[in-house]
């Protein structure tokens, strides 16, 4: 029997789950992409599983979910890159226990005696956490283990590859706006790494600012330290002041920030969208979409994959 073909677009984080999620499914399963994982926006981000700025949105929370089981159970192989952390977030205000919390594992509130007073509350949970270098190494690895193929080709029109396969499926992030989607933005991640310390062991999360977004990630390799969120900035140039205002935020939630060593600033560009689109083409039926995740690429990679897979008209493979 001749396995279904799908040709998925793009190698970053969505682009390589979804590959692997219809591979698993038994799908005959072709990646093209301009550039390899490695050059990828997701090979900059911190990847901790977290929904930074969300609303509460049930299907934004079943993705997470989805996501969170699938990486929580990733975190057994050693070699995924995968680790579950403990992560300490702080509120502004206390609006009760965070509505996505019904995800994570080890939830529990801090006394308020071990909270700063400038904030309202705090929670401590079990969250996972990639090194990207590895953790796409390790898609990748997968993908090539269940017979996927890839091919380095730029795009320009999806629909020119729908009589190559029986569905196309668009991963393209911000990429996605040169095939005609104008909600889509951009916003301007910088990130430090710093070498690993142990002044600072987990994670830590204030993101009540939605221009600064303050995060501490410690991975297997390296601490990241974050961030901003520049809308429509496409400056790759970082002074001087930003990278210390990184480490002042960062160090009055993590004391032990300020004996860390940085050694490398980068910039990043996440690709923002009112809603994240996970969905059958309006005009071409077989062309799906899976992009527009913003800063929640890594918390909703699997899940997303799992949609597009039912789009397909597949039940997922787990």
């Amino acid at each position: 029997m001749t396995r279904q073909r799908v040709i998925v677009l793009g190698a970053g984080v969505s682009g390589l789950t979804t590959a692997t999620t219809m591979a698993l499914a038994g799908w005959d399963v072709v990646i093209h992409a301009a550039e390899g994982p490695a050059q990828t926006t997701s090979a900059l981000a911190a990847a901790i599983w977290h929904p930074f700025y969300q609303a509460p949105d049930f299907v934004y929370l079943e993705r997470a979910r989805q996501t969170y089981a699938t990486m929580r159970r990733l975190s057994t192989d050693t070699s995924s890159g995968v680790l579950m952390r403990v992560l300490t977030e702080y509120f502004q205000h206390d609006a009760g226990t965070p509505w996505w919390a019904e995800c994570a594992s080890d939830l529990r509130r801090l006394p308020e005696a071990d909270v700063p007073s400038r904030f309202a509350c705090a929670y401590r949970m079990a969250v996972p956490v990639a090194d990207t270098a590895t953790y796409l190494g390790y898609l990748m690895h997968m993908f090539f283990e269940l017979g996927g193929r890839f091919v380095q080709q730029r795009v320009e029109r999806p629909v020119s590859l729908l009589d190559a396969a029986d569905y196309v499926v668009n991963c393209c992030g911000y990429g996605s706006r040169q095939f005609g989607d104008r909600e889509l933005s951009l916003s301007r991640a910088i990130v430090l790494r710093a070498r690993r310390d142990t002044t600072v062991r987990g994670c830590f999360i204030d993101d009540s600012d939605p221009a600064a977004p303050t995060y501490i990630v410690e991975r297997d390799n390296d601490i990241v330290l974050g961030g901003t969120a520049d809308p429509e900035m496409t400056s790759t140039v970082i002074g001087q002041r930003q990278i210390e205002d990184i480490v002042r935020r960062c160090t009055q939630l993590c004391e032990g920030v300020a004996a860390l060593h940085v050694i490398e600033a980068r910039t990043g560009f996440r690709p923002m969208r009112g809603v994240v689109r996970v969905a059958r083409d309006e005009r071409y039926p077989h062309l799906l979409h899976n992009y527009g995740h913003g800063g929640g690429g890594f918390t909703l990679s699997w899940g997303c994959a799992n949609d597009v897979l039912r789009l397909a008209g597949t039940t997922t493979a787990s």
